[in-house]
């Protein structure tokens, strides 16, 4: 918790929480309990391991690429569209606790709150809250629902360790704006924790697109794989129902 930004430090006395400190940047404050909070029992809680994300020469698991023959990705009448993003092989053992391999398609390009995708049928995803994404929409006027985005193909893969870096990195979010962990739709649970692509470091360009901006300045955000920009995409998923979420946070 100390090599992120922010958390929490709680503390127990005889098994029960009698204080908490909040930690930003380094700086140490007590934070005030709720009276629902004073007395919470102590749990004993295996940390999520953390794996970080890095390019590899060759691996069942990488980002961008065609769009696999057999795999149907979803496809929007209105707005902007889907890109395909990649795989995550479960062979790869931060991934081992998948179903099954997961493609991942998101419409990066528009400004949704969350996105949850039903992976029930592994290769035909389902999206669940299409009539909320309906009323959302994006920055990009040069944007169509027939646009076409396909990137470089980028082989990953993942090393345990206790902070973050590379590409990006599974276990635990770290978050830029808020904490904001999904509620699984369908099962109701709480969603895990997939992993988090970092603006910063990942190159992964754009093999090639129809899209042409009549502003020269906007082809920046179609020349590589981006989250609104300088933003970090975060995916969850719940190996029961199945289900997909994920949500971009940006500076």
């Amino acid at each position: 918790a100390n090599n992120i930004w922010s958390s929490i430090e709680l503390v127990f006395k005889n098994g029960k929480l009698s204080k908490a400190f909040n930690i930003d940047e380094g700086f140490k404050t007590e934070r005030k309990l709720k009276e629902s909070e004073v007395g919470f029992e102590f749990q004993s809680l295996v940390p999520n391991q953390i794996f970080n994300i890095h390019k590899a020469s060759k691996s069942e698991s990488y980002l961008g690429g065609e769009i696999p023959k057999e795999f149907s990705i979803p496809k929007f009448e209105f707005n902007a569209p889907f890109q395909y993003l990649g795989k995550f092989s479960k062979s790869d053992e931060a991934f081992n606790w998948l179903p099954f391999d997961l493609h991942l398609a998101a419409p990066i390009y528009l400004n949704f709150d969350k996105l949850f995708i039903d992976y029930s049928d592994p290769l035909n995803p389902k999206i669940l809250n299409i009539e909320e994404l309906k009323q959302t929409d994006n920055s990009y006027d040069d944007l169509k629902p027939d646009s076409e985005i396909v990137y470089e193909q980028v082989f990953i893969s993942t090393k345990k360790s206790t902070g973050f870096d590379g590409l990006g990195h599974t276990g635990v979010p770290n978050w830029i704006q808020y904490p904001d962990i999904p509620t699984c739709p369908k099962s109701k649970k709480t969603m895990k924790f997939l992993c988090q692509l970092t603006y910063k470091v990942l190159d992964v360009k754009t093999k090639r697109t129809n899209i042409n901006p009549k502003d020269e300045w906007y082809k920046q955000y179609f020349e590589n794989m981006n989250f609104w920009g300088d933003g970090d995409l975060y995916i969850f998923f719940d190996p029961e129902s199945k289900v997909a979420c994920f949500v971009i946070q940006n500076t």
